[in-house]
């Protein structure tokens, strides 16, 4: 499956006056960020939805539990850490998530995860922890219930490729990317994460209506 990877640095290069005609209701919400990096992640994962998957902003509806949706039929999802935004989209219901490794991080292991998981993650605890972490973020964002679900979760185990959750599954793939956890998973096989990283050439020369400026 194809993951899109939008840099900060790479963000930072479009113009805002280009962002706005695409999305103002995202760059809105951008503009509530304090800090500088997420505010380029938030207008990066627009960039992304509407440059490489091709939604238009009027044609994105929100589900009760806050995840949005096509009009035309594609599913999508986002995610952003760690100075970059990611996207997947397809034919099929989608989730993903990426996290920054950091052991800081790791005090949250026995809050989060079963028995079963804190020994999946003891070999390699700062790196199996993230994964661990982003397969079950990506598997709550393609079920569409976000993390305060009150479905309960099954066990991850993630030597197999899939869940069931709620009699629905999910299918799921997941690598390490620069320093970062990523995981997708969908209602669909998912198969080899295959990462590709955009620039801001690629986004300017794709479009039509972003060479005018």
């Amino acid at each position: 499956m194809d993951i899109y990877i939008l840099e900060n640095s790479e963000t930072q290069l479009i113009s805002e006056t280009v962002c706005y005609q695409l999305f103002p209701e995202r760059m809105k919400k951008a503009e509530r960020y304090l800090k500088a990096d997420d505010r380029l992640m938030c207008i990066g994962a627009g960039l992304l939805i509407s440059l490489i998957a091709r939604i238009n902003e009027s044609e994105i509806y929100i589900s009760e539990c806050g995840k949005p949706y096509a009009k035309n039929g594609i599913f999508f999802n986002v995610s952003h850490s760690g100075n970059c935004a990611a996207l997947v989209f397809g034919k099929n219901e989608t989730g993903i998530d990426i996290e920054k490794i950091n052991e800081d991080n790791l005090y949250l292991a026995e809050h989060i995860f079963t028995e079963r998981e804190l020994q999946w993650i003891s070999s390699e605890p700062v790196k199996r922890f993230h994964i661990l972490w982003s397969i079950k973020e990506s598997v709550l964002k393609a079920t569409g219930t976000g993390l305060y679900s009150s479905v309960p979760f099954p066990e991850i185990c993630p030597e197999k490729n899939h869940i069931s959750v709620s009699g629905t599954n999910y299918y799921f793939s997941y690598g390490i990317f620069e320093n970062k956890s990523i995981a997708v998973s969908s209602t669909s096989f998912v198969g080899k994460l295959n990462i590709k990283k955009i620039s801001a050439d690629e986004i300017i020369n794709g479009c039509f209506y972003l060479t005018k400026c």
